[in-house]
């Protein structure tokens, strides 16, 4: 089975970022063609956001929440990192825009927030080489976004993933099976599927 990758913004996490001088936020995001792609990507999902839900606190949400998740894929394509430094506001700006659209239920959003965090959290700690807290902290970020919907994403998000491991492995060989797959592009996709089938 192909690895989940491990969350390198931890201490004590065996990965490339202790060998390599601490990374601002700046010199994690994405450049040239890369950039355009996270650029045009984000840009069609806040207005595809308000094509569907048309002017309102779902689809404000969504303006935030998708370009979001597509920039953290990026980052974590690339870097095999999910940068507390975005992840943190990210998680502020969805909890205000909650509170101002939604305040009925912002908890129902809290809980299934701390849910799908607090069970990667311990999934993490328990097996820290196949998960990262970076995935933990993006798994709140989830629930709080989708609410009840959070199961919907993490399904896509594994069903992604299974798919993944199973390309890998059919074109590199068993050999494979410990290479580690960053797990943030599954559940921005996850996230973004779920966000627009609600």
């Amino acid at each position: 089975m192909v690895a989940l990758d491990a969350d390198a913004t931890e201490p004590g996490t065996a990965t490339q970022a202790e060998t390599a001088p601490e990374r601002t936020l700046t010199d994690l995001l994405p450049t040239g063609g890369m950039r355009t792609a996270v650029i045009v990507a984000g840009a069609a999902l806040i207005v595809g956001s308000f094509v569907v839900f048309g002017v309102s606190g779902h689809a404000l949400l969504g303006a935030v929440f998708c370009p979001v998740l597509v920039l953290l894929a990026a980052i974590d394509i690339r870097h095999r990192l999910l940068p507390n430094a975005l992840v943190y506001p990210s998680i502020l700006a969805i909890g205000l825009v909650l509170a101002a659209t939604d305040a009925s239920h912002f908890l129902e959003h809290l809980y299934a927030g701390l849910a799908l965090g607090g069970f990667l959290f311990i999934f993490a700690a328990v097996f820290p080489s196949g998960l990262g807290m970076g995935d933990a902290k993006v798994g709140f970020l989830l629930g709080l976004a989708l609410g009840w919907q959070t199961l919907s994403a993490m399904m896509i998000a594994f069903f992604g993933l299974f798919i993944a491991a199973l390309w890998v492995l059919a074109r590199q060989g068993i050999s494979a099976r410990k290479q580690a797959i960053p797990f943030g592009p599954f559940l921005a996709l996850g996230g973004i599927a779920a966000f627009f089938l609600t």
